[in-house]
This record gives structure tokens, sequence and C-alpha cells, in this order.
């Protein structure tokens, strides 16, 4: 637990040289490193309502992402409204929570978003921006109405996977995106 401390404590921050330059994932948990919603009972155990193994592809995203340790993540999971950073991040499998750089947790959607059902890819979107970041990609089921987005419509759609929440990482086209996403980046 030492390591995961260390390697996700609250002062862990991309250097400020590379922040504009490290390839970023933006990260979801549920329809994307596994299948289903979660519930937390009262003793703080985790389970999924479809009975499938809570972070199922997240060694699968750990595999993708090994040749490429410069690779960070951002994590935009909703489990960021019930639990901390840090609690959400150690939950993750040491090689991915060591990966973790933020979390989209203090981005407020505004209500026409919320409405629209593209407030999942406004707060990427404005995450990506504030941060100046200039290599990116979001792995997400709700990333909805990307096409939108920019200064220009469509522009950062290639930043966006849309993933089958009945499939989420375990989709072999996905899979293949963000494999070949840091290449690319």
């Amino acid at each position: 637990m030492d390591e995961l401390a260390s390697a996700v404590g609250p002062d862990k921050q991309i250097p400020a040289a590379s922040a504009t330059t490290a390839p970023t994932l933006f990260v979801d948990f549920e329809g994307t490193l596994h299948i289903g919603h979660a519930s937390i009972d009262e003793r703080g155990e985790i389970a999924l309502d479809t009975g499938r193994p809570l972070f199922e592809f997240a060694p699968l995203l750990a595999d993708l992402l090994e040749p490429y340790p410069e690779v960070v993540l951002v994590l935009t999971t909703s489990w960021l409204m019930t639990l901390n950073a840090q609690e959400v991040t150690s939950l993750l499998p040491l090689e991915l929570a060591r990966r973790v750089v933020g979390t989209t947790q203090n981005i407020k959607p505004r209500l026409s978003y919320l409405l629209g059902g593209t407030a999942r890819t406004y707060v990427i979107t404005s995450y990506a921006y504030g941060a100046s970041l200039t290599k990116w990609l979001a792995i997400d089921d709700s990333v909805f109405g990307a096409e939108r987005f920019g200064r220009e419509p469509g522009e950062l759609a290639h930043h966006f996977v849309l993933l089958d929440s009945a499939q989420g990482l375990g989709d072999i086209n996905a899979q293949k995106r963000v494999k070949q996403w840091p290449r690319e980046a």
C-alpha cells in the first residue's frame, strides 16, 4: 500500500514542462473497465449489478499501455461523486493507478449539457482545453455528441472512443484504437 500511496498521492501531478505533451487517456469505469453498474454496501464492498468481475478489463488496459510508459490517466468516472480521488484510484491495479495524474471531478457541466446527454463529453473537453493537452484520447460509454465540440464542428471527434456499455473495453475495435493511439499521439 505504501507504493500505491506514493504513486497516487494527492501531490502527484505531471511535471509542468510535460503537462501539455504527455499522452493523456481519459478513462471511465462503468461500461469501460467493467460491464455493469456498481453499488457499495455498508461494509464498503463494491459489486456490479451484472455479477461480472469488477475492473475485468483493467488488466487488458494495463497490457495495452505497457509499451507506452509516458501515457498518463485522468479518471472521468461518476464514482468520484461518492469516493474521493485517492480512494477511487486505489481501487485500480497498481499498473494503472501509478499512471493517474488527475480527475475531472471538479468540472461541473452546465444544465444544457446534462439535459442534452453530452455532459461527460463537455467535462473531458473542458479538462483537455484547460490543461492545454495536445495528445489525448477518451474511452467512455457516455461521450455522446463529440462531433459538436471544438472550435470547428467535428475537430475533436477523433479524441473520443464511444464504447458500447455491454462490451466496454472488451470490444476488439476499441482495443485496437487504444493500442494504436499512443503511436499517433
